[in-house]
């Protein structure tokens, strides 16, 4: 069958894996130095690790590749990693609006007796969905989710940025 399926340029690739994050699935790895796609039947097509990789040598192509199965991926990768990968498949799913596949993976762990680590134990609602509402942003450039910007001053604009347009000198802002 014919599927979006990742491609990487092994002359591009750095070998940082700076895209192994990027990909729940558990479809990258870095072998001998390089980015390698492990399995067609893992990657999902969606691209999220694109995003993190620094030199470009990433791209997704439409090619023949075993079908995507989202409950093999579940049985074979992710619900071995435990609760927090699954939650971080989960997310990584409803955040490129995957929801068929969400539907699988959710089928896949009534079926197996394993606990949603998404759902809160005394509403019994998926707390997912919520925190997705809340946290939905463009996918940052790697590393730390912490790491990002963050802008704290009560009108949207900080004195520095304010002092770099006029030359006013900055108070600091820091405090414990």
């Amino acid at each position: 069958m014919k599927r979006q399926i990742i491609t990487i340029d092994e002359k591009r690739c750095t070998g940082c894996g700076d895209c192994i994050p990027g990909c729940p699935e558990g479809a990258l790895q870095v072998i001998d130095g390089k980015a390698r796609l492990i399995s067609d039947l893992f990657c999902d097509g969606l691209g999220a690790c694109i995003v993190h990789c620094p030199t470009g040598a990433m791209k997704i192509e439409t090619r023949e590749a075993e079908p995507y199965d989202e409950k093999r991926v579940m049985h074979e990768s992710i619900a071995k990693g435990g609760p927090n990968v699954i939650a971080a498949h989960l997310h990584h799913l409803m955040d490129h609006g995957q929801s068929d596949f969400f539907q699988q993976a959710l089928e896949y762990l009534e079926e197996q007796g394993i606990a949603n680590p998404l759902e809160s134990e005394t509403t019994k609602i998926p707390v997912m969905l919520h925190a997705h509402a809340v946290h939905s942003h463009a996918p940052h450039a790697g590393g730390c989710p912490g790491s990002r910007t963050i802008d704290f001053s009560a009108n949207g604009k900080s004195e520095a940025a304010v002092a770099t347009v006029t030359g006013a000198p900055v108070q600091s802002a820091l405090r414990q």
